[in-house]
């Protein structure tokens, strides 16, 4: 039962380890996606091999998630979070039955966990899990340090996601437009120069870059704000007013390419 069990988890570390590699942009905000699967990993493996440290490490692991979905199952039916309009209840009750799942699962796991048999005492095996553990809490401290529960998703290609940090730097730019940026903002803003809008609408595709734009003007880095704006407004004439209102020196032809742009 301990390796049928280890078996399990391994193979969900794996899952976890696969869409990291695979980089497929289905989150807004990424969860540590990396550190759980080397957890995973290393709970399995301890497990494989009988150590009791493996044991109580999923024993918590698994407790915890439980309470995690209780948490969010209660969160559906807050008086703040009401769902008023049938398709909002429709959803509620989609996602109601997501964690009804989960919450299965964890339960099962839970009774196949108090079957497999684990070490009397704690030996050099329960190395194993204990590695896993502390290999997962650097990861998740560098993802968490990184920001890459918010980039990532962008940088592989979620326009969505791309959509949401353009919208933060507009946002601090309005409050601080004289200010340099943060070095958060110059990240963001290099994943999303970085990035090729695939969005049909363009507007979007001109919000990403005008976002852009407003980071390298705080920094003072004119030239290059001045052909993000100009891009930003051939893209989208909305953004040709904006861009006339930026403390930049424009020449007399790029301000009559940004009139005529924005007729």
């Amino acid at each position: 039962m301990h390796l049928f069990v280890g078996a399990l988890l391994v193979l969900a570390g794996l899952a976890c380890l696969r869409y990291v590699w695979a980089g497929v942009p289905a989150f807004e905000r990424e969860p540590p996606f990396l550190a759980l699967g080397v957890l995973l990993i290393g709970i399995g493996a301890g497990l494989g091999v009988r150590a009791r440290t493996a044991h109580l490490l999923a024993r918590a692991g698994l407790g915890a998630g439980l309470l995690a979905i209780v948490v969010m199952i209660a969160r559906l039916y807050l008086p703040s979070g009401a769902r008023d309009h049938p398709d909002d209840r429709l959803v509620a009750h989609f996602y109601l039955f997501g964690f009804a799942l989960a919450a299965a699962g964890v339960v099962v796991l839970l009774l196949l966990l108090r079957r497999a048999r684990s070490a009397s005492a704690f030996g050099a095996i329960d190395l194993v899990p204990l590695g896993g553990l502390a290999a997962a809490l650097v990861l998740g401290l560098v993802w968490l340090v990184a920001d890459d529960a918010r980039l990532r998703p962008c940088r592989n290609g979620n326009d969505q996601a791309c959509g949401v940090i353009a919208t933060a730097l507009l946002e601090s730019a309005e409050r601080a437009p004289s200010g340099p940026p943060t070095p958060a903002e110059e990240r963001a803003a290099r994943v999303l120069a970085e990035h090729r809008c695939r969005a049909d609408d363009r507007t979007f595709c001109g919000l990403q870059r005008y976002a852009v734009g407003t980071v390298d003007a705080r920094a003072s880095r004119f030239d290059v704000a001045k052909e993000a704006f100009l891009w930003a407004c051939e893209s989208d004439r909305s953004w040709c007013a904006r861009a006339t209102q930026e403390r930049l020196a424009w020449t007399p032809a790029e301000l009559k390419r940004l009139i005529d742009s924005g007729r």
